[in-house]
C-alpha cells in the first residue's frame, strides 16, 4: 500500500480507539444514502416504464407494415420477402383494422374493428387468454364478434346478444347515402387491461371483415412477431431498407412514442434531482478534510520538512475523500440493490391498474444505470476533495513548525 494511503487511513481514524471518526462516519452515511436513493429512483422509473411497455405489447402489434397508397393485395409476397431478410422475425399475419359503429337499441359506440385469423392470432395478441367470458373459438363462425368489456358495458350487452355493426363505407342510392349494416352476435368479452382499448375494441374473423367492409381481398397491413420485441426499432430499420416506398413500417414503440419520451425525460430529471443528495453529502467530505488539514498542520509541516512535496500532501487528502467516497458508494450500492431486489421479488408496491395500467410496480435497473450512479458519485467525491487537498499542500513548513 502506498505511504500516502496509509497516512490517509490514519487521518480518518481517532488517535485512541483507531476507529473511524464521527465526521468520517457521517460523510460515509451521506454518500451511502445518496447512492441508494439514486439506485432506487432509477429502478422505480425503469420498472414503471418496463411495466407500461409490457402492457402495451400485450395489445399492440410488435411490428407492422402498411401501404401508403393503393390496395394492399400483395401482402403475402411482401411478408415472405421481409421474413427472409431478417432472422428476428418469428411469424407474420395479415390484418384488417378499420372504424365502425356498434349499436344496440338506442346505444351507439364508435369502435375499431380488427379482422384477423382467430387461430393464428393466438400466437400474436393472444386474445383468447384475455377473455372475461365467452368462447373464443366461436369467432370462426360467420357474423360473430368479440368486444372489449367497456364496449359491452356501454351497449349494455352480454355474450349471446345480437348487435348492429355499421360501416362508414355505405352505398349511394337515389334516396342518398345509406350506411351498411349487419347484425352480429357477441361470442366473447375480453379485458385488454387498457381502458382506451377496452372501450373501442371489436374483433372479427378476417373473412367476414373483408366482405363487410368491401376490402376486395386486400388488407390494412401485415403484423410481425419478433424474437425480442424490445429491439423492434432495429428490426424496423432493416425492414424499411427491404420494402421501401410505398410501404410504411411502424413498431409498437412508434405507436406510443410520446408517452415513452415523456417517461425518459422524467427519469433523467429525477436522476439530476436525486444526485443533489450526493452533492450535499460531498460538502461533509469537504468540511471533514478542511478540519483535518487544520488539525494536522504540525504533521504536514514535519512531512514537508522530511521531503514530502505538495503533490504528496495533495494525494493524502484526496485519498481521504476517495476512501469515504468509495466506501459510501459501495454501501449505497448494496443497500439500494437490496431494496430493489426485495421490492421487485415480493411485489411490495401495489398500484391501481385502472389508473396506472399495471397492478404492481416492478423495479428494474441496468448495468449502465448502475455504472452511471457509481461514476457520478465518485466524481462528485473527487471534486469535493480537490480544494481542501490543495489548501493543505500550500502550507509553508517553516511557518507551520514555528507556530505549532
Amino acid at each position: 500500500m502506498p505511504l500516502y494511503i496509509k497516512i490517509a487511513f490514519r487521518y480518518l481514524t481517532t488517535a485512541k480507539s483507531k476507529t473511524l471518526s464521527f465526521m468520517a462516519v457521517v460523510s460515509i452515511l451521506g454518500v451511502m444514502l445518496g447512492v441508494s436513493a439514486l439506485i432506487v429512483t432509477l429502478a422505480v422509473m425503469s420498472g414503471f416504464m418496463y411495466g407500461i411497455k409490457t402492457k402495451f405489447l400485450e395489445s399492440a402489434p410488435q411490428l407492422m407494415v402498411i401501404k401508403a397508397e393503393g390496395k394492399f393485395i400483395e401482402y403475402d409476397e411482401v411478408a415472405k420477402r421481409i421474413k427472409k431478410a431478417t432472422s428476428e422475425i418469428v411469424d407474420y399475419q395479415p390484418f384488417i383494422y378499420t372504424q365502425g359503429l356498434l349499436s344496440k337499441d338506442s346505444n351507439i359506440v364508435a369502435v375499431y374493428v380488427r379482422g384477423v385469423n382467430p387461430e393464428k392470432d393466438k400466437g400474436f395478441m393472444a386474445i383468447n387468454k384475455k377473455s372475461v367470458i365467452g368462447d373464443y373459438n366461436l369467432l370462426n363462425n360467420p357474423d360473430t364478434v368479440i368486444v372489449g368489456k367497456d364496449v359491452a358495458l356501454s351497449l349494455n350487452v352480454w355474450v349471446g346478444d345480437t348487435v348492429n355493426l355499421m360501416s362508414p363505407i355505405g352505398k349511394k342510392t337515389p334516396f342518398g347515402f345509406l350506411p351498411k349494416i349487419r347484425q352480429v352476435k357477441i361470442v366473447g368479452i375480453v379485458d385488454l387491461g387498457i381502458y382506451e382499448y377496452n372501450s373501442s375494441f371489436v374483433m372479427m374473423n378476417i373473412t367476414d371483415t373483408s366482405n363487410f367492409f368491401d376490402m376486395d381481398g386486400s388488407v390494412t397491413g401485415i403484423q410481425f412477431k419478433l424474437k425480442d420485441p424490445f429491439v423492434a426499432d432495429k428490426v424496423k430499420s432493416k425492414v424499411e431498407k427491404v420494402v421501401g416506398f410505398p410501404y410504411i413500417v411502424r413498431s409498437w414503440m412508434d405507436l406510443n412514442k410520446s408517452m415513452f419520451q415523456a417517461l425518459e425525460l422524467e427519469k433523467f430529471a429525477m436522476f439530476l434531482v436525486i444526485t443533489l443528495i450526493v452533492v450535499v453529502a460531498s460538502f461533509n467530505i469537504s468540511s471533514l478534510l478542511i478540519t483535518k488539514a487544520r488539525e494536522k498542520r504540525k504533521e504536514i509541516g514535519i512531512l514537508r520538512t522530511m521531503g514530502a512535496d505538495r503533490g504528496f500532501i495533495t494525494k493524502v487528502f484526496v485519498a481521504q475523500g476517495m476512501i469515504i467516497g468509495i466506501t459510501g458508494t459501495l454501501l449505497g450500492l448494496i443497500l439500494g440493490l437490496s431494496i430493489v431486489y426485495i421490492a421487485d421479488a415480493y411485489h411490495l408496491i401495489k398500484l391501481n391498474p385502472e389508473v396506472y395500467l399495471i397492478d404492481y410496480l416492478p423495479l428494474k435497473i441496468s448495468i449502465f444505470e448502475i455504472s452511471a450512479v457509481v461514476i457520478s458519485s465518485l466524481f462528485i467525491c473527487f471534486i469535493s476533495s480537490i480544494f481542501p487537498a490543495r489548501s493543505a499542500s500550500v502550507a509553508i513548513p517553516a511557518e507551520v513548525i514555528r507556530y505549532e
